[in-house]
């Protein structure tokens, strides 16, 4: 790699160039940390729309915050704002139930993307995890947050999840209802409406802050997607430090590669991942395989302590970071339909890396001899684990994690 190309400006010329997608100016970027900071922020966006309200989300369950959420998109519905909720058939099929009878009696459209009971039943692997939602076409939110009673809090107790959201202001914006948009036509054959409607502005976006953003928007396909050319780019342009938050690490062969490799070069690379606390431990098993050539690498794995780990956050030598929806994981990377913020923004990414700091600090280190040194029984599990959930991750990635295109 020549020191040209290990520059931030020509990072980002090597983002606009592999994944042709140019970054858009004046973008003003908030990280909300943990549901905390996210639900207020989008309980606040929401009340405050006057025309239109757009939601795509992977996740919604229960609780109070399901009942904050659907009553505030509730009563912009009845007071004459469209509409449109869209949840994945899967991540979306533990909504309460009066929370989804509300939102269809007040007049919102609510429509479940890719059931689960379909008859297509090649469709179904592959699942939107998008998260956007867009409020009068001027303000957007995104990140990893469930709304659930689970994701509120500080992200410091067993109970309460560890998350990252960001919400948007600027042209990228347009980015983000695009991601909306395209899972919203797909629905089409099922809905009434077309592709624009009276309720459409299209205002002209006006600065709103300093960050430059590259909107993602990788659909649910095999293959190389445009996050997996992104990731890659990221750590093979790295200089000194990459800071990975990922609640799941299961890494296609060639991201083991490029990770083990950057480290090998020089570049401090930490990847912080889930802890004891973790809600599908078998996938936590899946990813441990991984974990010895890394740490043989010179890669410092951290686990996190305190509660369960869902942030998705990447961040490279203090001026570039990859946010969003996907986890670094083959799953992400080339079945789900994501969603990712590629932000160029030192002030933004400072504070990033001050959170992950914080992070490390409620966190414990994998130490690499304690781990070569683990039992036989542990090492069953996590073969055991990695070959049962390999027809959900791996097989239909064919050309990304499979060795023939």
């Amino acid at each position: 790699m020549t020191e040209q190309l290990a520059t931030r400006t020509s990072t980002r010329r090597v983002l606009e160039s592999l994944v042709g997608i140019p970054f858009t100016e004046g973008n003003r970027v908030d990280v909300l940390r943990n549901g905390e900071e996210t639900f207020p922020a989008m309980l606040g966006a929401i009340s405050a729309a006057r025309h239109t309200i757009d939601l795509l989300w992977f996740g919604w369950r229960g609780g109070d915050i399901s009942h904050e959420v659907a009553g505030a998109l509730a009563e912009r519905a009845r007071n004459g704002v469209r509409v449109r909720v869209m949840l994945d058939g899967y991540g979306g099929k533990h909504i309460d139930r009066d929370d989804l009878r509300l939102l269809r009696n007040s007049g919102c459209t609510v429509f479940f993307y890719r059931p689960m009971l379909s008859p297509r039943m090649t469709v179904w692997n592959l699942r939107t995890h998008r998260r956007v939602l867009l409020c009068d076409e001027t303000v957007a939110l995104t990140g990893g947050t469930v709304i659930d009673e689970a994701w509120t809090g500080d992200g410091l107790r067993p109970g309460r999840w560890r998350d990252t959201a960001f919400r948007v202001r600027g042209p990228a914006v347009n980015g983000l209802r695009s991601a909306f948009v395209a899972a919203w036509m797909q629905a089409q054959v099922r809905l009434p409406g077309g592709l624009v409607s009276e309720a459409d502005r299209f205002p002209e976006i006006s600065r709103a802050g300093d960050t430059s953003v590259q909107v993602l928007r990788t659909p649910s396909q095999p293959g190389w997607s445009e996050a997996a050319v992104a990731i890659a780019a990221l750590l093979q342009t790295a200089r000194d430090t990459v800071r990975v938050t990922s609640p799941y690490l299961r890494l296609p062969r060639w991201l083991r590669r490029v990770v083990t490799d950057a480290a090998q070069r020089g570049v401090h690379v930490q990847l912080l991942v889930g802890g004891p606390h973790v809600e599908r431990p078998s996938i936590h098993l899946q990813g441990e395989l991984d974990f010895q050539p890394l740490l043989d690498a010179g890669v410092e794995i951290w686990r996190y302590q305190p509660a369960p780990l869902h942030a998705k956050v990447v961040t490279v030598d203090g001026a570039v970071a990859m946010v969003g929806t996907a986890n670094f994981d083959t799953r992400s990377l080339a079945l789900n339909e994501q969603v990712c913020l590629m932000l160029d923004d030192p002030a933004v990414v400072r504070v990033l890396d001050e959170h992950f700091a914080e992070d490390l600090g409620r966190s414990e280190r994998v130490d690499p001899d304690r781990w070569r040194s683990r039992g036989l029984r542990r090492r069953t599990f996590e073969v055991a684990a990695d070959v049962v959930g390999r027809p959900l991750r791996g097989f239909g990635a064919i050309g990304l994690a499979g060795r023939r295109p």
